[in-house]
């Protein structure tokens, strides 16, 4: 893993010098990943050196890096086999990505499919960790209604979750919901702010993928 270590390192120093990426704060941002997970892959922590955290790089910028070097040193760092001139890349656009897709139809397929580029980006630095996507139904209404659009910032330990806080809640049984949440332990309370909808317990045992609803844009 060392030398994954040596070869991310290379990533950052070409973004810090062509890209205007200038602190591990950013780079975090890019790639949706907390500061911290970028801080330990960079000092080497073998757990953060992943094949998604160099899959994720390769997403971010589209032809410029080599995957295969990066996860196996095979060829060169970047596609083109040369640095490029020291005329910084004008095309690196700041923001997170904006997936037209709804969260309850599939946004978890999309954010996960390498193939796929977002339809635009999103440059609003207080949610630039997040994804953008669109909100769907009328339980979250008034707080959120059908066709919001919705940032959300992935979770990765969800031993404890806030209370009162909204989520975006993925199931192995294909539940795809947004609500409100009582963490109870082992079972995670959902609730509407709608009324009429009735609360929901689930195991967390069956809670795959979970995303913090940090903030919405209303559409009108």
């Amino acid at each position: 893993m060392a030398n994954r270590q040596n070869r991310l390192k290379e990533v950052y120093e070409h973004l810090r010098r062509y890209y205007g990426i200038h602190t591990q704060t950013d780079f975090a941002a890019v790639l949706r990943k907390s500061r911290n997970s970028i801080t330990l892959a960079l000092n080497g922590n073998e757990s953060y050196l992943t094949d998604s955290l160099f899959q994720k790089i390769c997403a971010a910028f589209p032809g410029v890096f080599n995957l295969e070097y990066l996860l196996n040193g095979e060829g060169q760092l970047l596609m083109g086999g040369t640095l490029p001139d020291d005329e910084p890349h004008k095309s690196f656009v700041a923001g997170a990505p904006y997936y037209n897709v709804d969260f309850t139809l599939g946004f978890d397929i999309v954010v996960n499919d390498q193939s796929r580029n977002p339809d635009f980006l999103i440059d609003f630095p207080p949610y630039n960790d997040c994804y953008w996507c669109n909100a769907h139904g009328n339980s979250m209404h008034p707080t959120i209604s059908s066709g919001d659009i919705v940032a959300l910032k992935s979770v990765d330990d969800i031993s404890y979750l806030i209370n009162g806080e909204i989520y975006g809640i993925i199931t192995s049984n294909g539940l795809r919901t947004i609500k409100r949440v009582r963490d109870n332990g082992d079972t995670v309370t959902l609730i509407a702010d709608n009324k009429d909808v009735a609360d929901q317990d689930i195991p967390k045992s069956v809670i795959t993928h979970v995303y913090h609803v940090k903030g919405t844009f209303k559409m009108f």
